[in-house]
């Protein structure tokens, strides 16, 4: 085993963004989100945080924390505003962005996919398309052959499997909780096969992208970084085993029906069973399980993970922010209340992360672990961002010293910035350094108290150990 001082010395510190959510909106170029927020009036983007031109001023403020990863992500919709024609000007500008990140000490890990894309995708099917896996593969393709050089750290798709929820309805919400949304004529068994060839459709673009970068690049390393709840260890290893026992599309089809169709114990009854039943939805159906590494470890039937795909991954990357000790009607309500935009009230448990790092190294020993994400507004649970980076850093520094191979700890996020939708205040900023997206024109970057906190946090985490 490698000593816990020096394992302590190989872990990387970052922040990150994503194009959506810090890029100023460009009316040529528009993306899927866009016209979903259009559509359903939500918050626009707008200028964002305006990064598109001013991403040298948040890179020297990362630099300046002490970071050595910046995490950004490339609009597909810039990239390739027609299908088939790539504009090199947009990826140019990529490749000064990568350009400056590695002038400024850091190394860039660039997501190619998080949460939009082009909307000429989406009207020729989309990703449930079965020609999907050659558009994201080209995409892929442009990418690297023009920056792939300067790019050791690649994300194909972020959270992948949070974007199950643009194609299937919690029976308790009244629409998709993301794009692209399914036309209301289709029924409850046109969402499960939808969800059914997405799954699938992501396990083969990222193998086929990863071929792709690798072709490029051999020293890549590509993964991806699923969206994980906390929860107990026995919770997690039920949800985890119920999706392992699906071996048939009719199977996963009894998962889907849980998910959307409204319990018959509900017509007509007090409401105050909703939270239970939603509690009980969430935690039965394999969906919500961490079905993306079960399928990279195997463990997923061929038809939602083909075999080719298996163990397609570099590294194993995930998103942590919240979770519950304890299986309880409050908590299940909380961590719903959290996907549901209302971060101020997620549940905050820092010693799961530490049980998700161990369950990682026993599921792939051989790979280093990303944090991809894990961060948090201003206050939730009634814990400020400070104290909830040092908690959580804490059980990363447990890990460590207990063996397991960190490779890389990212904040989420560097500024504030656009939060799917939402009303830009202190319930969804997680920004080290505040932006007032609303009222301050000139969109100053102004330090928080925990961007001062993650500095000294990294420079702790770096002294040896007396």
């Amino acid at each position: 085993m490698v000593p816990s001082d020096r394992r302590r010395a190989i872990i990387q510190f970052g922040v990150a963004t994503a194009d959506h959510q810090c890029e100023a909106f460009d009316e040529r170029r528009p993306d899927i989100r866009d016209v979903w927020e259009r559509d359903r009036m939500q918050t626009a983007r707008g200028r964002a945080t305006d990064f598109w031109t001013r991403y040298s001023e948040d890179i020297r403020l990362a630099a300046g924390l002490g970071c050595k990863l910046f995490r950004f992500s490339v609009a597909w919709s810039r990239v390739e505003p027609e299908p088939g024609r790539f504009d090199p000007d947009a990826l140019d500008h990529y490749g000064k962005l990568v350009d400056e990140i590695v002038s400024n000490g850091m190394d860039p890990i660039l997501t190619l996919h998080h949460f939009t894309w082009p909307i000429h995708v989406e009207r020729r099917g989309g990703m449930t398309s079965s020609d999907f896996p050659d558009w994201f593969e080209q995409y892929a393709a442009y990418v690297a052959n023009g920056i792939g050089d300067r790019v050791r750290w690649w994300i194909t798709f972020n959270e992948p499997s949070q974007l199950v929820y643009g194609y299937i309805k919690p029976w308790w919400q009244a629409d998709y909780m993301m794009p692209p949304g399914l036309p209301d004529t289709v029924d409850l068994d046109g969402q499960i096969e939808a969800v059914t060839n997405l799954i699938n459709n992501l396990f083969v673009a990222h193998m086929r992208a990863r071929d792709a970068i690798r072709s490029c690049n051999p020293q890549a390393q590509v993964g991806a970084n699923p969206f994980l709840l906390g929860l107990p260890v026995w919770l997690q290893r039920l949800v985890d085993w119920i999706m392992t026992r699906v071996r048939s599309p009719e199977q996963l089809q009894r998962h889907g029906r849980r998910i959307a169709r409204r319990p018959r114990v509900l017509i007509g009854r007090a409401t105050f069973l909703n939270g239970l039943l939603r509690g009980a939805t969430v935690l039965s159906t394999g969906l919500y399980g961490n079905w993306w590494h079960l399928g990279m470890a195997g463990r997923l039937p061929e038809f939602l993970c083909p075999v080719p795909c298996r163990g397609q991954q570099d590294f194993v990357g995930f998103d942590y922010y919240w979770g519950i000790r304890t299986f309880n009607l409050a908590g299940i309500g909380r961590l719903i209340d959290a996907a549901a935009g209302r971060f101020d009230r997620a549940p905050v448990w820092p010693g799961v992360l530490y049980g998700l790092l161990r369950y990682h190294q026993r599921l792939f020993p051989r790979l280093p672990i990303l944090i991809v994400e894990n961060g948090c507004v201003e206050q939730a649970d009634g814990v400020g961002r400070a104290l909830y980076l040092r908690r959580h850093l804490g059980e990363v520094r447990r890990a460590i010293a207990n063996g397991v191979h960190v490779a890389a700890y990212v904040c989420w996020s560097v500024t504030s910035n656009r939060e799917w939708g939402l009303s830009f205040g202190p319930s969804s900023d997680f920004g080290l350094y505040r932006v007032d997206l609303d009222a301050d024109v000139s969109l100053a970057r102004r330090p928080t108290v925990a961007a001062e906190a993650y500095r000294e946090l990294i420079e702790e985490f770096h002294q040896p150990t007396q």
